[in-house]
């Protein structure tokens, strides 16, 4: 087989509006390696659609009609827990992100994201990642930091920030903050003046020494070891 022969991704879209539905397939599939199974519009077809073509991603708006997207995700997952589910909405409230990935679903995209970006958190999570949009990412930390506070769990209270220089260069730390920050690569790109490749560099190297799958397992084991502040 050919060395640099990568697989087809299929994936199964439930989108209720058709225009918008019709545009994220066109988004996606400007990826050769993405492929769309099936499509649905509603909640009541996720199960079937999912048993039907068995796609590698699902991914779903939560504002469905008939059975929510929380209600059909949970369903899913429970007849097929090795499922892999994208929520891609512009809810971007803690409520509905902590709900879904309780639900088990693997990431949590916002409408606003661009196509690289999507397709991006689609090959994070079938490799055993979660995905969190930057956005998201943030005010979920942000908000799982005050219920901790609360409970007196005391998770991320940090007394002192020690920067990991014993495993990370100063530029990789400076990455690391930024991501705790919720800053996409764009963002990074752009406050660190350099390419979106040298940032994905970067952050590739620093999953590789702190050995996690993904920038959201990254944050959080930061936060807990005190290298980056929440802020």
């Amino acid at each position: 087989m050919n060395s640099n022969y990568v697989r087809q991704i299929d994936v199964l879209v439930i989108e209720p509006h058709p225009l918008f539905r019709e545009g994220l397939k066109r988004v996606l599939e400007t990826d050769s390696r993405i492929h769309i199974a099936a499509e649905g519009e509603n909640g009541e077809q996720l199960l079937p659609l999912y048993k039907e073509h068995q796609p590698d991603v699902v991914i779903t708006e939560l504002n469905l009609p008939g059975k929510n997207g929380i209600e059909a995700v949970r369903e899913l997952i429970q007849h097929f827990p090795q499922s892999v589910v994208l929520i891609f909405t512009v809810l971007d409230d803690f409520h509905y992100v902590s709900q879904t990935i309780q639900a088990g679903a693997s990431g949590y995209l916002l409408k606003a994201m661009d196509s690289a970006s999507i397709a991006d958190a689609i090959k994070t999570v079938i490799n055993g990642g979660i995905y969190l949009h930057p956005k998201i990412t943030k005010e979920f930390l942000t908000e799982f930091n005050r219920l901790a506070l609360d409970e007196n769990v005391g998770a991320f209270i940090q007394t002192e920030i020690k920067m990991p220089y014993h495993l990370l260069t100063a530029r990789e730390a400076e990455v690391l903050q930024l991501l705790a920050d919720g800053c996409s690569n764009k963002a990074l790109s752009e406050a660190l003046d350099i390419s979106i490749k040298t940032v994905k560099n970067h952050v590739s190297t620093i999953l590789r020494k702190m050995g996690l799958k993904d920038r959201t397992q990254v944050v959080v084991q930061a936060l807990k070891n005190g290298w980056v502040e929440l802020r």
